[in-house]
């Protein structure tokens, strides 16, 4: 659906019901370059399990329009702001990628916000190699391109896919191709000049899941395990595949997202 929000049409997937402040909503953001389809395997998935689903395009991604975010502090608020908005009042907060930074700056600004966070395919930090933001600079599409065959595991090299009609690097690209030619470098500069990781992470309070992927060449494992280390009260989950890991193993990981939903309630 569409609403005016700050003065921008935006829009939001919800999987295809209303939304019910009344129920617990799933929150899921997306990460660098993306949009609500990321979670193209999860929206429907869950908001037709009693859940209610909010899955935002952030501002100049996807069909939303507006000016991307410029920092991950910038983006937390543009979060937080939409749940005011919505009225919410418990939410289950899903990142991926950039998402778990905008993630960890959400709670650490409102740390009463949140019931839960699940992570996937995360870490407190993500530096960016400045070889990749000059090319999202220079030519997005080429960067597009090195995104998605960097981020997807074997399944997306060999063109294979568990879920019938979709092709890993085809949805990836067009995914991406969705945005406008600023957006992927602004993203990247945003997630590598985030330093408060750390700190953040050390002050959630809620119990936490991290679902990180073994093959991911954009957060490696070893950075994620790092994150988790830094977790008081978090389930680690690992799945064999690369960095898109709701698209390569979406069975699995809504799995162990309604193990995890379950132990919330």
């Amino acid at each position: 659906m569409f609403i005016n929000f700050k003065g921008f049409k935006t829009y939001i997937n919800t999987g295809g019901k209303k939304v019910d402040k009344d129920k617990t909503t799933l929150c899921f953001i997306h990460g660098s370059g993306q949009n609500h389809l990321s979670f193209v395997q999860q929206s429907r998935y869950f908001s037709n399990k009693g859940y209610s689903v909010i899955i935002p395009d952030l501002p100049g991604h996807g069909f939303s329009e507006g000016k991307p975010c410029i920092s991950i502090e910038e983006s937390a608020e543009w979060v937080s702001d939409l749940f005011k908005e919505f009225n919410l009042n418990e939410i289950v907060y899903l990142g991926h990628s950039q998402g778990c930074l905008t993630g960890l700056e959400l709670n650490n600004n409102h740390p009463k916000l949140l019931k839960g966070m699940i992570f996937i395919a995360g870490s407190n930090i993500i530096p960016v190699n400045q070889f990749l933001i000059d090319v999202a600079s220079k030519d997005y599409k080429r960067a597009y391109k090195m995104m998605v065959t960097w981020g997807h595991g074997k399944d997306g090299a060999m063109f294979t896919n568990n879920m019938p009609g979709h092709a890993h690097f085809g949805e990836g690209f067009n995914i991406m191709n969705m945005n406008n030619d600023k957006t992927l470098k602004i993203d990247l500069e945003a997630c590598n000049k985030y330093d408060a990781g750390i700190e953040a992470a050390k002050r959630i309070d809620i119990p936490t899941l991290a679902v990180l992927a073994k093959f991911d060449q954009m957060t490696p494992l070893k950075s994620g395990q790092k994150f988790v280390d830094l977790l008081d009260n978090c389930e680690l989950k690992v799945l064999d595949c690369g960095h898109f890991l709701q698209a390569e193993r979406p069975k699995e990981l809504n799995l162990f997202i309604s193990s995890y939903l379950r132990k919330l309630n």
